[in-house]
């Protein structure tokens, strides 16, 4: 049998109860302080429509136009950044009319893109993969076509929205 008296051991279960509250209650903050900023969309800007031509500089039948496809401000969880460039990116009209962006990187291995204009399509300086004006694979190790980009016009603008994606995959997969 116990010696300790109901008040005694109803103060210490109320001792042991209040501190835990206040405790727990200090816990929350320091938490959220170290796992910040997991669970969190915390890099903004690079996957937002970016203007990068006038919509007349792109002409049905002209060689593509080369475009550099910068995110006006992109922020983290601790920085802001201005004007930081993101990639590049090949502008061209279908016969329909529409203007289409093809990402200027090589599906292969990353190099940058080249159009040549006397073939009349787009090569890989790196590895000799080749593709068609409409960005369709030719020859080379390239196991897909290039990589189109989302793209719209708004009041006479070319908008392209940046993406990275997986290389050497036959498969189109975003990095």
């Amino acid at each position: 049998m116990s010696n300790e008296s109901p008040r005694r051991g109803f103060l210490k279960t109320a001792t042991v109860l209040v501190g835990g509250a206040i405790g727990a209650v200090l816990a929350v903050p320091i938490v959220r302080y170290v796992i910040f900023p997991v669970r969190r969309r915390i890099v903004v800007g690079g996957d937002v429509p970016v203007p990068v031509a006038d919509e007349g500089a792109v002409k049905a039948g002209a060689p593509p136009l080369r475009v550099q496809i910068r995110a006006p401000e992109q922020r983290d969880a601790w920085s802001k950044v201005t004007d930081v460039p993101l990639g590049a990116a090949w502008l061209t009209r279908g016969a329909d009319g529409q203007v289409r962006a093809l990402s200027a990187t090589c599906p292969h291995l990353g190099c940058a893109v080249d159009f040549d204009p006397k073939a009349g399509h787009f090569r890989c300086p790196c590895h000799t993969s080749a593709f068609g004006a409409d960005g369709k694979r030719i020859s080379g190790p390239a196991k897909r076509d290039m990589d189109p980009l989302d793209t719209t016009v708004e009041d006479g603008k070319v908008l392209v929205t940046f993406a990275r994606f997986k290389q050497d995959v036959a498969e189109r997969e975003k990095a």
